[in-house]
């Protein structure tokens, strides 16, 4: 393989302007949160979105035991749950910054403020590389808040303008 092919996949991307979204999954009572930008629609017909996650992730064993998903997309004002959830702070201490509540038994928790938030439940999943994908079928759609999104841009946060 090219040993500059990722270094320059990585410039690449830094050109793409991304939602920023923290993924929640649940496994045995413990919750897990972890910020994503490698996340998108499959399909409107059935419903379906999908999710990359680390296999070196924290919330990977969750991943693994077939947690159900919450995507939490987050508005302009999750900026500290973002950095927090992208490796700022350690395991369940994630969740003591922003306003999370616990959903139904068995389903992880969910920004109560979010932009939108979207159950998944896993449909496939295929390994890649360092990385799991995995496709849900989506089992609801909540939109908390009419706040603009927060997006990811060339490694920095930025407001996207309604």
């Amino acid at each position: 393989m090219d040993n500059d092919l990722a270094p320059a996949l990585k410039s690449a991307l830094r050109n793409l302007v991304r939602s920023v979204v923290v993924v929640t999954a649940q496994v045995d009572g413990q919750p897990f949160a972890m910020a994503a930008t490698a996340v998108s629609e499959v399909s409107m017909d059935p419903p379906s979105m999908l999710v990359c996650i680390n296999r070196n992730a924290a919330i990977f064993q969750a991943i693994d035991a077939g947690s159900d998903l919450m995507l939490n997309v987050l508005s302009a004002d999750h900026e500290a749950v973002s950095r927090a959830c992208g490796g700022g702070v350690r395991g369940g201490e994630r969740f003591a910054i922003g306003h999370w509540q616990e959903a139904a038994e068995g389903r992880p928790p969910f920004l109560r403020d979010a932009c939108a938030v979207i159950h998944l439940q896993q449909a496939n999943v295929v390994d890649h590389g360092s990385h799991r994908v995995v496709i849900g079928d989506v089992l609801s759609v909540t939109l908390p808040s009419a706040l603009p999104p927060l997006a990811y841009f060339d490694g920095r946060y930025v407001q996207v303008a309604a």
